[in-house]
């Protein structure tokens, strides 16, 4: 008799929480169809290749959590547990209608309310065991995360820090190849032409880009913190010279040839060919370094099943 009892306490319970989670489900299906992917692709169709990264971490986190689909299943959760993530999830679903008009507070809000979802679901043990793809979702919540590390470096360095670094390496790399240039904070100076360094040009971006195209990679390959490391650092060296040869480049057209030269180094097709060169460049050496083993290392591959 107690047996049964118990029982039909837990049905009610458990139907309150489906419901719950079916509430905050639509406030994801929301997001996702009004404004993730709308956000993605107005980055892509201005060229961003950050999109591309968002869609990555998103296939890799959801791929590594299907692929341990059958030990999710077996995790419990207690009922402090189940009431505390369902009060994230309608704390979030009444937040949600305040935030629809910035990108970010609605990422943030659904962030939560996944978060509850997960919690009231299956426990603090879920965060305990699937860290990495945790970390490959919240890459992938926000579109615009990637601008998060422009933000932090202006707030943390002097104004403009990062053009002057890149204008001092094009004046150097112009004087390594026989060119009289000269550098007057961040112009950058031929006898007969030159080129300002601004926010756009100081490849930042690119340097953030290769950072987070090495983490992925690293998550992916299961590399060792320490390989991630140093692939991000090399990333990062890679991105900084080729952005330094590509405004030597501009600077030389803009001095010696003509407008039509600069314009196709400055954009379109002469950004992506510098591009693929760079991944080029980048994917080889990683070669090299025996890093990605195809034979070996299929992508997200769980250690224990080589066991």
């Amino acid at each position: 008799m107690s047996f049964d009892l118990k029982e039909n306490l837990l049905i009610p319970l458990a139907k309150k929480h489906n419901q719950v989670i079916l509430c905050g489900l639509f406030v994801g299906l929301y997001y996702y169809l009004f404004f993730w992917l709308k956000t993605l692709i107005q980055f892509l169709i201005g060229g961003s290749t950050f999109p591309l990264l968002t869609i990555a971490a998103a296939y890799l986190g959801l791929y590594e959590l299907w692929q341990n689909k059958n030990k999710i299943t077996k995790l419990n959760t207690t009922t402090i547990q189940r009431n505390l993530g369902c009060s994230i999830i309608l704390f979030g679903v009444t937040l949600f209608p305040f935030s629809v008009y910035k990108g970010w507070s609605q990422a943030f809000v659904w962030l939560g309310i996944l978060l509850g979802i997960i919690f009231s679901t299956w426990g603090k043990n879920f965060f305990k065991d699937y860290k990495r793809p945790i970390f490959l979702i919240f890459l992938s919540i926000y579109p615009g995360i990637y601008s998060l590390p422009a933000y932090i470096w202006r707030a943390l360095t002097p104004e403009r820090t990062m053009d002057y670094i890149q204008a001092w390496s094009v004046n150097l790399a112009l004087h390594a190849i026989g060119y009289p240039s000269t550098l007057d904070k961040t112009l950058v100076k031929l006898p007969t032409g030159s080129v300002d360094i601004g926010w756009g040009c100081n490849g930042f971006d690119l340097m953030v880009l290769m950072l987070m195209t090495s983490v992925l990679i690293g998550i992916a390959y299961r590399l060792t913190s320490f390989q991630i490391l140093t692939i991000s650092l090399l990333g990062c060296l890679i991105a900084f010279t080729f952005n330094t040869v590509r405004i030597a480049l501009l600077e030389i057209s803009v001095a010696y040839w003509d407008g039509k030269t600069f314009d196709f180094w400055h954009d379109g097709w002469g950004g992506q060919i510098f591009s693929a060169a760079m991944f080029t460049t980048f994917y080889y050496l990683l070669v090299q370094m025996r890093l990605l083993n195809f034979a070996y290392k299929t992508k997200l591959q769980s250690v224990d099943q080589h066991k």
